[in-house]
C-alpha cells in the first residue's frame, strides 16, 4: 500500500511501510537541469567529463494532487518543473516524472533512501567492486582497459599504448541495483548514469536524460529482490542440455590442427560437447598477437569444406561454434559491399563510414538503428553461419558506437550509445529464429544494457588477463559473475584461462588448471587459448594437464541434473544460478559464491596458494571432495589444484548424486 506523510515543507513516501522517497526543503528528493560534456575514447575507453550546467534546479515546493489520487496511484508536483505519478505495481512501486518546465531538461536526478552498512550489488557486471557502497558508478557501455585498476600492468598498458584500464568502466553496465535486505531499483533510460552510493543512507541516481520510468522495490531477500528486478528485465531463452554437458574447448589454427586437438583431448577422457574455432572466418597477425579476419565468411583455406566438416563433428555428438561481431575490417570483401549500400555509421556530416580501430587495423561499425542494414547484416548470419551448420558463436563487441557519429534517421548517438548492445543482441536472436533454430543456437555476448537478458542466450566476462590480479586477472570473474547475476543475467560463464597477455605476461599452468577448477562448477565451460597462444599454458601441454581437464569436465558433466534444477528454477521464480555468500547481516564473504541453493564454491584466487580462507554461513556443511563436516564459521581449508574448496549443503536433496560424483572422481 503506497502511503504519503505531508507537512508543510516535506513528506515521506512509504510503500508497505518501507520508505521510498524522503523530501525536504534542505534535502529535496528530485532535481533536474539542462547540460553538456565532453567525451573522449581512447581505445574503446570512454571518458565524459568537464560537465557544465546551464541550469539546474532542485525544488523544494510539492503538491500532492488530492483531485487525481486514487488508490494505488499518487501524483506528487513540484512547482512548475515536474511531477512524478506514481503507481503501484505487483512488484513495487513505478515512478513516471512529467517534466512541466519549457527549458527541455536533459539531467534528472532522484534520491532514494537505504538503509546504513546494507551490502548493495548490481549496476551490471563489475570487475573490482562487490559491495558498491562508497562508490560512484558511471554506467556507460566500454570497453574496461588492460589492468582495470591501481596495479603494474595499468602502468605498463599506459606506458605502452595508452590502454590503462579502469576500475569502473564495464562492458556491461546496467541502471539498476539490489541491496542485501532486498531493496532494488531500476531506472528506465538508455542515457548516460551516474550511480552515487557515497552516503551511508541514501543513493543518488543521476541520468543524463529524463528516465521514463524508475522502479523501486522491497522484497524479503537478495533471491526474491533478484526475480522481482527479472520481472522486468526478462529472462535469458533457457539454454540447451549440450551446453552444460562437458566442455566446449576453444581451437583454433585451421581444420588439420583442430582435428589433432580434439582428437588429443578425447582421447584423454575429456568430454567435449562444442569446439569453438573462433578463426574460422581468417585470421591476421598483429603486434598484439593472433587476431581474427573480420569477414563473416569460412576461410577455405584453414578450413576446407568446413560445411562438411561441421557435420562429421554432429555424427560424433560434437557441436562446431564461431564468431562474429558488428565490425567489417576495411580490407574484407563483405565491406566493399555495406560500403556500397551505406550500412555503416558515417562520420558527421558525411556519407563516409565512420573508420575506427579495436586494436591495430581500421574498422567500420555496421548501423544497427539501420533497417536495411540490420536485415543485410542478418542474412549474413543466417546464410555464412547458421546455413552451414554452426550450433553458435561468440557475438563479441558492441561497445564501440561513437556518440560523434551519425546515425539513420538522424538519431541521437548520444543516446543509441548503450542500446547499441541490445540491438547487437536483437540482431542475432532475430537471425537464429528467422531461420527456424530456436534454442538450440547459443551465441554468447560480453556486451549489453538494459534489455540485453532476454535476448542473450549466454554471456561471458569478456577479456581477463591471464594472471591473478585483483581487478583483471582471475579473481575478477568471480565479482563479475555476482554482479552479472544480480543484475538479472541466469546464463554465465568465462574463459578459462582469461585472454589477454603481453610482455612479461603469461599464462602459468597453475592459472589454468585453477581456472578450470572455478568454471567446473558454474554453468558453461569453455576454453580460451589466449590472444597469444604459443606464449600461455594450454589444455593439451603435457598429460597432467590433460588428465586435470578431463577431470574437472567429468565433474561438471556429470552435474547435469543439476545445472538444469538451477536452470529451471531461473525460469520459474528468477533466481539466477549465481548468489553472493552473506555471512553476517552486513558482510560479504569475499571470492566466494553459490552455485545454486546447494553448492558454496570458493575458488583459489592467490598464485601459490595450497590453502583457502572461507567464510562458511549457518548450518552443516559437507566438503564435496573430502566429506569432513563443517559447521557455520571461518576455517582455513586445505586447497590443493584438483580440490578446490566446495561444499555442499547438508541439506540437499542432490546430496547422494554429489557423494558418487565426488567418490567417483577422487584424486
Amino acid at each position: 500500500m503506497i502511503d504519503i506523510q505531508t507537512n508543510q515543507d516535506s513528506f515521506i513516501l512509504s510503500h508497505n511501510e518501507v520508505p521510498v522517497l524522503l523530501h525536504s526543503k534542505k534535502s529535496p528528493c528530485i532535481g533536474i537541469g539542462q547540460g553538456s560534456c565532453t567525451i573522449t575514447m581512447p581505445h574503446g575507453m570512454y571518458h565524459i567529463k568537464d560537465e557544465s550546467l546551464s541550469m539546474w534546479k532542485e525544488p523544494s515546493r510539492f503538491s500532492v494532487d488530492e483531485s487525481k489520487t486514487k488508490e494505488g496511484t499518487i501524483h506528487i508536483t513540484f512547482g512548475d518543473l515536474v511531477k512524478l505519478t506514481i503507481h503501484e505495481e505487483p512488484f513495487g512501486l513505478r515512478i513516471i516524472p512529467t517534466v512541466l518546465t519549457s527549458e527541455v531538461p536533459n539531467r534528472f536526478h532522484i534520491q532514494l533512501p537505504l538503509l546504513p552498512e546494507d551490502p548493495i550489488f548490481g549496476c551490471g557486471e563489475q570487475f573490482s567492486h562487490l559491495d558498491l557502497r562508497g562508490k560512484i558508478l558511471p554506467l556507460w557501455v566500454s570497453e574496461p582497459g588492460i589492468g582495470r585498476g591501481p596495479n603494474y600492468v595499468k602502468v605498463f598498458a599506459n606506458l605502452h599504448s595508452g590502454r590503462g584500464g579502469s576500475q569502473e568502466h564495464t562492458y556491461f553496465p546496467q541502471p539498476s541495483f539490489v541491496t542485501a535486505a532486498g531493496r532494488w531499483a531500476l531506472i528506465q533510460t538508455t542515457a548516460f548514469c551516474r550511480f552515487d552510493f557515497s552516503q551511508k543512507d541514501s543513493c543518488t541516481l543521476l541520468c543524463h536524460d529524463i528516465p521514463s520510468s524508475i522502479y523501486v522495490g522491497q522484497a524479503g531477500s537478495i533471491p526474491t529482490a533478484v526475480g522481482a528486478l527479472n520481472s522486468l528485465l526478462g529472462r535469458q531463452e533457457i539454454l540447451p542440455d549440450w551446453a552444460f554437458d562437458g566442455i566446449i574447448l576453444g581451437l583454433q589454427g585451421g581444420r588439420s590442427v583442430v582435428e589433432a586437438k580434439l582428437k588429443r583431448a578425447l582421447d584423454a577422457g575429456i568430454p567435449v560437447t562444442a569446439i569453438w574455432c573462433q578463426d574460422w572466418q581468417g585470421v591476421r597477425i598483429t603486434p598484439y598477437g593472433k587476431q581474427l579476419f573480420w569477414n563473416w565468411q569460412y576461410d577455405q583455406q584453414l578450413y576446407p569444406d568446413l560445411p562438411r566438416f561441421i557435420e562429421e563433428l554432429h555424427e560424433r555428438g560434437v557441436k562446431f561454434l564461431g564468431y562474429n561481431n558488428p565490425f567489417l575490417s576495411t580490407d574484407a570483401p563483405l565491406y566493399a559491399e555495406g560500403e556500397r549500400k551505406g550500412y555503416f555509421i558515417r562520420q558527421k556530416h558525411s556519407s563516409l563510414p565512420y573508420i575506427t580501430s579495436t586494436t591495430t587495423f581500421p574498422v567500420a561499425l555496421v548501423d544497427l538503428c539501420n533497417p536495411a542494414a540490420c536485415l543485410w547484416y542478418k542474412q549474413i548470419i543466417k546464410e555464412n553461419m547458421l546455413a552451414i551448420g554452426l550450433d553458435g558463436w561468440m557475438a563479441d563487441f558492441g561497445e564501440y558506437l561513437p556518440p560523434d557519429g551519425e546515425l539513420f534517421d538522424n538519431m541521437d548517438p548520444y543516446l543509441e550509445h548503450n542500446r547499441y548492445p541490445v540491438r547487437w543482441a536483437q540482431l542475432n536472436a532475430q537471425a537464429v529464429q528467422e531461420a527456424g533454430k530456436g534454442n538450440e543456437i547459443v551465441y554468447f555476448c560480453r556486451s549489453g544494457f538494459t534489455g540485453s537478458s532476454n535476448n542473450v542466450p549466454l554471456f561471458w566476462a569478456g577479456d581477463q588477463a591471464v594472471n591473478f590480479l585483483a581487478d583483471s586477472g582471475l579473481p575478477s570473474v568471480v565479482r563479475a559473475a555476482i554482479s552479472s547475476a544480480l543484475s538479472g543475467i541466469g546464463y554465465w560463464h568465462f574463459d578459462i584461462g582469461g585472454f589477454f597477455s603481453f610482455a612479461w605476461i603469461k599464462r602459468s599452468r597453475e592459472l589454468l588448471m585453477r581456472s578450470c577448477e572455478t568454471a567446473a562448477f558454474t554453468a558453461v565451460m569453455r576454453t580460451h587459448e589466449g590472444i597469444n597462444p604459443r606464449v600461455n599454458a594450454q589444455f593439451d601441454d603435457d598429460q597432467e594437464m590433460l588428465s586435470h581437464f578431463a577431470r574437472m569436465a567429468r565433474i561438471h558433466q556429470a552435474l547435469l541434473f543439476y545445472h538444469q534444477h538451477v536452470s529451471e528454477q531461473y525460469q520459474k521464480e528468477g533466481i539466477p544460478p549465481i548468489m553472493p555468500v552473506l555471512v553476517q547481516k552486513h558482510r560479504v564473504a569475499q571470492g566466494q559464491y553459490f552455485y545454486g541453493q546447494d553448492l558454496l564454491v570458493a575458488p583459489v584466487l592467490k598464485k601459490g596458494a595450497r590453502k583457502r580462507r572461507v567464510w562458511l554461513p549457518k548450518g552443516k556443511w559437507i566438503h564435496f571432495f573430502t566429506g569432513q563436516v563443517y559447521n557455520e564459521g571461518r576455517y582455513a581449508i586445505r586447497a590443493d589444484i584438483g580440490s578446490i574448496p566446495v561444499f555442499i549443503r547438508s541439506t540437499s536433496p542432490f546430496l547422494n548424486l554429489f557423494r558418487e560424483i565426488a567418490q567417483k572422481e577422487s584424486m
